[in-house]
């Protein structure tokens, strides 16, 4: 038999046997259970009867699953350090299975739920193959899966039991190894192993410019090295996944006006909150203003923050050290 295949099967075996040795504990819309801090239940949204072609009727629930974390610190599934069978860690949280689900209409037997990738800023060592010189960056790397402090992870599905039955629910806790982290020193991008008030240039890929205030308005362009115009330091927002970014000689923020277009302001608003997304195989980012769900760009020469397509150079943004 091929190796490769050898090994995916015993990779699958093994796979399937982790997650079979979780126990799993029984559980209701109105008994939840709690594991390390974090809380797994679900509640029911609606329940009607409903017929299923010619079997007759039965029961259709409307269900939401759910994981909080109801710590102060957040759990971290890290990665591990060198290679296992496993292919490293999994991001599963919790598995909810229905036992008397019947799977009809294409009606859902369980949920799993998972953890979101942890990303930080961390000094990273490259080595370049022709000259041999190594240099320091900062860039934001995946460590592993987490559910932040007081987060609420949640899915809603369908499922079909007999008639007049309640669903008979189990869950099972799949996270094999968590470490908890305060919140306030360990979190979001920016955060943590850095320290949270070191400052970034912001340089676009598409052109090699900057973001900069250095007269006033701001804008993407050429910068010197020593300007504080062109430094950012990004502040989490407590209790999000969000942003607002500081320029460190003015003191204010990137930010929309009232009409939508890119400026700068003192005040910490909804309209100067960014969700940071990542660039699938990149070390760079979209810039995502959550008043108007637009995305930071230069795609016609000046900056702006608009709807446009996923792959766009334009908005796309890396995080280099400040010198």
């Amino acid at each position: 038999m091929n190796r490769k295949i050898i090994l995916l099967s015993v990779m699958a075996f093994f796979s399937i046997c982790r997650l079979k040795a979780q126990q799993p504990f029984d559980v209701s819309d109105s008994v939840p259970i709690t594991v390390n801090g974090l809380e797994m239940g679900y509640h029911i949204k609606s329940a009607e009867e409903k017929e299923v072609s010619d079997k007759g009727n039965f029961s259709r629930y409307s269900v939401q699953f759910y994981i909080t974390n109801t710590t102060t610190e957040a759990k971290i599934i890290l990665y591990k350090e060198g290679w296992n069978i496993l292919g490293n860690v999994s991001d599963y949280l919790v598995r909810f299975d229905c036992l008397n689900a019947t799977g009809a209409r294409f009606t859902s037997k369980g949920a799993t739920l998972e953890a979101a990738p942890c990303n930080i800023l961390a000094d990273v060592e490259d080595k370049d193959c022709s000259s041999g010189k190594t240099t320091h960056s900062k860039k934001f790397v995946q460590i592993g899966y987490w559910i932040k402090a007081r987060q609420t992870i949640s899915t809603s599905t369908v499922m079909i039991v007999p008639l007049n039955e309640m669903p008979k629910m189990t869950a099972a806790f799949l996270m094999n190894s968590v470490s908890s982290m305060a919140s306030a020193q360990y979190g979001q991008p920016g955060a943590g192993i850095n320290d949270i008030q070191s400052f970034s240039k912001v340089r676009n890929i598409w052109k090699n410019t900057y973001l900069n205030n250095q007269n006033g308005a701001l804008v993407c362009t050429g910068i010197d090295n020593g300007w504080w115009s062109a430094q950012w330091q990004l502040i989490p927002v407590s209790g999000t996944n969000l942003f607002n970014i500081k320029n460190k000689w003015k003191n204010n923020y990137i930010s929309l006006d009232e009409s939508g277009a890119v400026t700068v302001s003192l005040i910490q608003s909804n309209i100067a909150m960014w969700q940071l997304e990542r660039v699938q195989d990149s070390n760079a980012f979209r810039l995502k203003n959550v008043a108007n769900n637009t995305y930071l760009n230069i795609e016609n020469g000046t900056l702006q923050s608009t709807k446009i397509w996923d792959t766009a150079l334009s908005a796309q943004w890396i995080f280099e050290p400040a010198q």
